[in-house]
């Protein structure tokens, strides 16, 4: 069974994640403590709090996606190497 944080900590938790500031800055403030703690603590004070998208970034627009999607179907990009040569033509 995993113990409790004292109540000061869990303040201090709690008045961090009320402010809006950021697992590394909490995590300076208080110190011993793993991101994993941090976390379940302040899903815990505020339930409902906006997260950041985890996941990696998409490689391609959505223009870029759609222009392809609309290329397969014009048939001006008949294969997948077709798709490809496209792609590497494209700039960085």
């Amino acid at each position: 069974m995993v113990r409790a944080l004292s109540k000061n900590k869990q303040e201090g938790i709690k008045s961090l994640v009320l402010q809006n500031k950021p697992y590394s800055v909490m995590m300076e403030r208080i110190p011993n403590l793993k991101k994993s703690t941090l976390s379940r603590y302040a899903n815990k004070f505020s339930p409902g709090r906006l997260t950041a998208n985890p996941g990696r970034k998409a490689v391609l627009s959505v223009t870029t996606k759609s222009y392809i999607r609309k290329q397969i179907v014009n048939g001006t990009l008949k294969t997948a190497k077709a798709v490809h040569k496209y792609l590497h033509e494209l700039p960085c």
